[in-house]
């Protein structure tokens, strides 16, 4: 049986949701009320300069998951896990590059659509939401972005 999570939003959601509102101090207790290590680590992802991708820009070929909105096999939350073996580090230096893309594409695989686009775009550093910037994050989680 799958771990249903019915009740969470999907991190992507959380971002979006966390554009949508119209103070700093809001945006910041939204991001902090949803604060988990999948959440730090997309941001992270997005904008400290100290995370570098292993894998090329851009979106890979890869089958979107067509299965209602909470019940995809993956989501962010179970999966951040993974990210190791995508940016610069011992894990992911250990792996031959074609490896690396196809774990990839199987994560983008296993999770809702709109998770898949945002963590492309947070790869690439082109995570683009309105309200949700460097300096929020950098404001709202201090020393989770070092550059």
């Amino acid at each position: 049986w799958r771990n249903f999570t019915m009740a969470k939003q999907l991190i992507s959601e959380v971002l979006k949701n966390t554009g949508k509102l119209k103070t700093k101090a809001e945006r910041m207790e939204y991001l902090r009320k949803n604060n988990h290590p999948a959440l730090r680590d997309v941001l992270r992802i997005a904008f400290d300069a100290d995370v570098v991708s292993m894998l090329p820009e851009g979106t890979p070929p890869f089958t979107r998951d067509d299965a209602p909105k909470g019940m995809e096999y993956q989501n962010l939350y179970r999966a951040h896990r993974r990210f190791k073996y995508f940016f610069k580090g011992p894990t992911a230096m250990g792996l031959k590059a074609i490896r690396r893309e196809s774990m990839f594409i199987s994560l983008l695989e296993s999770l809702h659509p709109e998770e898949s686009e945002m963590l492309c775009l947070a790869k690439d550093k082109k995570l683009k939401i309105t309200g949700v910037t460097k300096k929020l994050v950098s404001d709202t989680f201090p020393n989770l972005i070092t550059k």
